[in-house]
């Protein structure tokens, strides 16, 4: 009997790896995800936005780094981020050469915990309480397009089941960063990438969360290169409001 259904595992494989093609990505469902995970609506002022906002911060300030954390309803195929220590230490070594530029003082890790619910108002406060001048809003989704390719023909047998790379997964990330005066709540852009990745192996084996992994990572990277753009951009602004 155990023999049998050792015999039988190949096929079972096969089956239930049946969704063979590949599916894609719904880039449209992950962006609606990332504009759900905060709210970013600025209050208006009560004098119906008239009065000239306060000045931008001068440089060289501290700029606090908040990365979302909120769950989101199950959708196919999309994850929200899990934000490593290693994730954010990405995006402190890519500000460096701000800070030696003379842009930024000090990047500062905001914690979740100091903040009790994602809106904008409420990031902002934490921000102000870790003592930053500008607060960068950090969003990512990811997604992943399992799939099978001509070597899972090689499942039904015994040893294609365990080394025929006939599964293919294909992993998305994105992220999108906007960048706001903790003060005043002025707006000063938003910036986003994207990082890609694929392996294939056999299906008892392949991990997408491994390739996920992969995909997040190159998307950091990605983003760091941009940052320097969208904050040198917030200096500007401070400059030309004095």
């Amino acid at each position: 009997m155990t023999r049998r259904l050792f015999l039988l595992l190949p096929l079972a494989l096969v089956t239930l790896s049946a969704c063979a093609g590949s599916k894609g990505f719904d880039r449209a469902e992950m962006q609606e995800v990332i504009r759900q995970t905060v709210n970013l609506t600025q209050q208006q002022a009560a004098s119906g936005g008239k009065e000239r906002p306060a000045p931008a911060p001068a440089a060289p300030f501290r700029l606090g780094l908040f990365f979302t954390h909120k769950d989101f309803p199950t959708r196919r195929a999309i994850v929200r981020a899990e934000w490593l220590s290693r994730d954010k230490d990405v995006l402190l070594h890519a500000l460096v050469p701000l800070k030696d530029r003379h842009i930024l003082r000090e990047s500062i890790i905001i914690a979740d915990s100091s903040v009790q619910n994602s809106s904008l108002s409420e990031i902002r406060k934490a921000a102000a309480r870790y003592g930053a001048d500008v607060i960068m809003i950090v969003t990512g989704v990811g997604s992943v397009d399992r799939y099978n390719n001509w070597y899972a023909a090689l499942y039904p047998t015994i040893i294609g089941a365990y080394l025929a790379p006939g599964t293919v997964s294909d992993a998305l990330f994105l992220i999108e960063g906007s960048l706001w005066d903790v003060r005043s709540g002025v707006g000063y852009g938003t910036e986003g990438a994207e990082g890609t990745a694929t392996k294939a192996g056999p299906a008892t084996s392949l991990e997408d969360q491994e390739v996920l992994d992969e995909a997040k990572a190159a998307a950091l990277r990605n983003f760091g290169e941009r940052l320097d753009g969208l904050i040198g951009l917030a200096a500007h602004t401070g400059k030309s409001l004095r």
